[in-house]
């Protein structure tokens, strides 16, 4: 059968099963499934792996059973259930600790603990930043030089993971980004991105008092628009960024690290009259 270990969505595990059983029995269908397991629909396989339908904890034993999992692998395939399905980020970021910690996920992924704490600590990515200011840096400077306060401690365990990650190289008895794209890793570690978010967030909310108005811009606008028009805000918000990314890159005297956050959420519902 199909290794569930290295699979971090159970919808594709399960996809790659129905092709695999299909592949090796001419007969298999998703009918026969659902009259093995008891289900009603004839297609209640198909609706899962195509996300228009969730799995019960019920439901969780008879596709072990039916797939014929062992203890360790039934355990993992619960948690990717959980974690897939999870209504909000700090259940998903629950559910994927617990999946990181896992023995044979660990094996399998290496870097996922790094990737995941990578994005759940707002500093590992300032840090990794910093570097590019060009100046002679070691944990103690980099934590002086942090706001919030960050401890050496944090800043070299940071660093010890941003060497794993390969995010940043050691050279001319220095550390110094390396040219390598940010990649959110596995679905399980990438779950992270949206602690990060909040994090940036709550650092945003924090600066408005305790940074001074001239390193700073606060700033929103609020409007209305038809729906047509938003993927072309959304294009404009993405042309922004990129045009920022440019900037920075071409920057040759760079000296500190600043954050730049954009966000675009409606304030009010109403559905499209046509």
């Amino acid at each position: 059968m199909i290794d569930i270990f290295k699979y971090t969505n159970y919808r594709e595990y399960l996809k790659a099963c129905y092709g695999f059983l299909k592949e090796n029995n001419s007969a298999f269908s998703y009918r026969y499934f659902s009259m093995k397991c008891g289900y009603k629909s004839p297609n209640f396989l198909k609706l899962v792996i195509d996300g228009k339908r969730n799995i019960s904890s019920q439901s969780i034993e008879k596709f072990t059973i039916f797939l014929k999992l062992n203890k360790n692998e039934a355990k993992y395939f619960s948690l990717l259930v959980e974690f897939n399905q999870a209504k909000s980020s700090a259940q998903k970021s629950q559910f994927a600790q617990e999946i990181l910690k896992h023995s044979t996920f660990k094996r399998l992924h290496p870097l996922g603990q790094d990737y995941f704490e990578y994005y759940s600590k707002w500093y590992f990515v300032a840090v990794r930043e910093i570097l590019a200011t060009k100046q002679k840096l070691d944990p103690k400077t980099i934590s002086a030089q942090l706001t919030p306060k960050v401890s050496e401690a944090e800043v070299e365990s940071a660093i010890e993971t941003l060497l794993r990650l390969g995010l940043i190289k050691k050279q001319d008895n220095r550390y110094v980004q390396a040219h390598q794209l940010v990649t959110t890793g596995d679905e399980v570690s990438s779950s992270a991105v949206a602690q990060y978010h909040k994090n940036m967030l709550d650092l945003a909310a924090k600066s408005i008092d305790n940074i001074p108005r001239e390193l700073r811009d606060i700033s929103s606008v609020t409007v209305s628009l038809g729906g047509e028009n938003i993927p072309r805000l959304k294009e404009l918000i993405q042309k922004f960024r990129k045009d920022v990314l440019e900037l920075s890159a071409q920057d040759q005297k760079k000296l500190n690290v600043y954050q730049l956050g954009i966000q675009m959420f409606p304030l009010s519902q109403c559905k499209d009259e046509s």
